[in-house]
C-alpha cells in the first residue's frame, strides 16, 4: 500500500514543472452539466474512488459543443455532514473541454492539503488539440474542492 501511494506521489512531483495556465470553475452540481445522462461511457472508465471510498470522480461528457463538453463531477462525503457535497469541476468558459482521462488519473495525498488527483485531459484551443492537467484538490477537512488547469 505504501509503494503505491509513494508512487503516485512521484508522479504527482513529476507534474510540478508544469505551470499553472487557468483557474478551473468549481460550483455547486446545480447545473444541466451534472446531470446523471451526461456520465460517460464506459462508466466503469467515467468513475473513480480516492480517500477509501469518501472521494468520487464522475467524468462527464455533453455532446455539445463538438470541441468540448468534458467536465469532472466530485462527491465527497464529509465526516460531520449526513449528506454527500458535490463539485463540479469545469473550465472558465463553462463549456468544458475537449477529453478528460479519468482512467489515467494519478492521486496523492498531502496531510496540508488534502487528496491532490492529476487528471491528463485536452483543451480544444480554437486551433488543435492542446494537452494539459487537469489538478483537483479535495480537502475531506473542510469539506473543498479547488482545481487548476496545468500546462
Amino acid at each position: 500500500m505504501m509503494k503505491v501511494r509513494h508512487a503516485a506521489l512521484a508522479g504527482l512531483v513529476a507534474l510540478a514543472p508544469m505551470t499553472a495556465t487557468a483557474e478551473a470553475i468549481v460550483r455547486d452540481c446545480d447545473t444541466y452539466q451534472a446531470n446523471a445522462r451526461n456520465l460517460s461511457r464506459p462508466f466503469d472508465e467515467a468513475t473513480r474512488l480516492f480517500a477509501n471510498g469518501n472521494a468520487a470522480f464522475l467524468s462527464l461528457a455533453l455532446g455539445e459543443p463538438a470541441c468540448c463538453g468534458a467536465h469532472m463531477m466530485v462527491t465527497l462525503l464529509p465526516a460531520d455532514e449526513p449528506f454527500a457535497l458535490c463539485a463540479l469541476v469545469t473550465d472558465a468558459s463553462e463549456m468544458g473541454w475537449s477529453r478528460l482521462s479519468l482512467a489515467g488519473a494519478q492521486a496523492g495525498y498531502d496531510p496540508a492539503i488534502g487528496l491532490v488527483v492529476a487528471i491528463p485531459g485536452e483543451r480544444f484551443d480554437s486551433v488543435d488539440f492542446v494537452p494539459f492537467v487537469l489538478q483537483v484538490t479535495v480537502n475531506q477537512a473542510t469539506g473543498t474542492v479547488s482545481a487548476v488547469e496545468l500546462r
